[in-house]
């Protein structure tokens, strides 16, 4: 069984979440609202930072000014360690322990005009959790099989890639491509679909857990090591920092980990420091922990 989620929200209960804005001068702290207990942000795409207090699931939206807590459905009493780990556009997702089917349960949210509301996840005839999200595309873990979700007309649908079970962490997509990163017996792996059949890479490297696209390719970070894809193969990039999050704009590309920030401008690594833990980013914001 995987207790990757209910660790996470284990620790939720004991610290504090943080969010940076970048703006002229860089990435700069911002004020979050007091949920009365501690919490911890995992992802964020910009107006949605997601994760999780002590009790529960927890979402935060911008308003162009400051951070407002969203209401979220009821939680049901069943599950232990919830916490959202992914958000992309107006879909969040991540997992929980239901301690009355003693297994993992997948959590998929989707905001509506009238709030967020829970999307039924598909059977994939074994317990899982999931962990990112872009666009259409949804992956997580479970054993013993690899999870890829597809949203259709008709809803989220099970994908399975060949080849032995993956516990994927991060997905992006362009257009049909898609790719996925996770790891293998403690090997990083990288999954690409192009349209119409799956292919995977195999990094020799710790996990890959972030991706992000920059100038027009994916990026892929996995500890201090950075791969891009030329469109043949992964190139291999050496980073000065352990990385979490990737984030990028037109003129540089953004990694973020524990205390500071290295903004690669494609020639050279800015290294700067930022307290705080990151976990997650997109072009504007970094969110993570205090």
């Amino acid at each position: 069984m995987n207790v990757g989620g209910p660790v996470r929200a284990a620790e939720a209960s004991t610290v504090r979440g943080a969010a940076a804005h970048r703006d002229a001068r860089g990435f700069q702290r911002t004020l979050l609202p007091d949920p009365g207990t501690g919490f911890l942000l995992q992802a964020v795409c910009d107006p949605y930072a997601v994760g999780a207090t002590g009790s529960g699931p927890l979402v935060l939206a911008w308003n162009g000014t400051f951070w407002e807590r969203e209401s979220l459905p009821a939680p049901n009493p069943a599950l232990s360690g919830a916490m959202l780990t992914g958000v992309s556009a107006r879909t969040a997702v991540g997992g929980a322990f239901d301690r009355l089917a003693a297994a993992e349960t997948p959590l998929l949210l989707h905001r509506t005009a009238e709030g967020w509301t829970e999307e039924k996840a598909p059977g994939t005839g074994f317990p899982y959790v999931l962990t990112g999200v872009h666009g259409d595309w949804a992956v997580g873990h479970g054993f013993p099989g690899t999870v890829v979700l597809r949203r259709g007309l008709s809803g989220w649908t099970p994908v399975a890639p060949p080849g032995p079970a993956t516990r994927l962490l991060s997905v992006t997509s362009l257009d049909q491509y898609v790719w996925a990163g996770g790891e293998r017996n403690g090997e990083g792996v990288l999954l690409l679909f192009d349209g119409r059949s799956w292919s995977e890479r195999r990094t020799r490297t710790g996990p890959v857990t972030t991706l992000a696209f920059w100038r027009g390719h994916p990026w892929a970070a996995a500890g201090r090591t950075l791969l891009q894809w030329t469109g043949r193969r992964w190139a291999r990039h050496r980073v000065p920092l352990s990385v979490n999050a990737l984030a990028s704009s037109p003129t540089a590309l953004y990694a973020a980990g524990a205390g500071e920030l290295g903004v690669y401008d494609g020639r050279r690594w800015d290294v700067r420091p930022l307290p705080g833990t990151w976990l997650g980013a997109d072009p504007r914001w970094l969110v993570g922990s205090a």
